[in-house]
């Protein structure tokens, strides 16, 4: 498994793989990788890099879990609006969700139709895409 710990050192991995890669966050998902794919995991890139309680403002790492995101907005009496659902009951799987995967499939709950949905609430996103480079 590739665990790449910063931005910078996973962008360098997907521009150097040579065979196909599956994407693991948390685990939270099905298997849909293709056969003899190499793992890659964001679980390196965890942790929320700046939160602002007052300007409503949170900036996070893909890896990050999200039960840790919600502990610290809990305890300054917030929420994330879009209310996220959690997916491992109906899938039938394990793992803890993260921000990273919530944000990549627009993981929103019932309130999204009253509140909006994840993408609503971004204000900026920075990925990597296929061909390694930091978008």
């Amino acid at each position: 498994m590739i665990t790449p710990d910063t931005e910078a050192a996973l962008a360098e991995t997907v521009a150097q793989a040579k065979d196909p890669l599956r994407i693991v966050g948390g685990g939270t998902r099905w298997d849909a990788a293709p056969e003899g794919a190499r793992v890659l995991s964001t679980q390196g890139l965890s942790g929320v890099v700046l939160y602002e309680p007052g300007s409503l403002t949170l900036v996070a790492q893909a890896g990050t879990p999200l039960d840790e995101i919600e502990v610290l907005l809990t305890a300054e009496g917030q929420r994330l609006a879009f209310e996220p659902m959690d997916h491992r009951g109906l899938l039938g799987t394990t793992g803890r969700p993260t921000i990273g995967g919530v944000v990549a499939a627009n993981v929103s709950g019932p309130r999204r139709v009253q509140v909006g949905a994840c993408r609503d609430f971004l204000r900026a996103v920075r990925f990597v895409d296929g061909a390694g480079r930091v978008l």
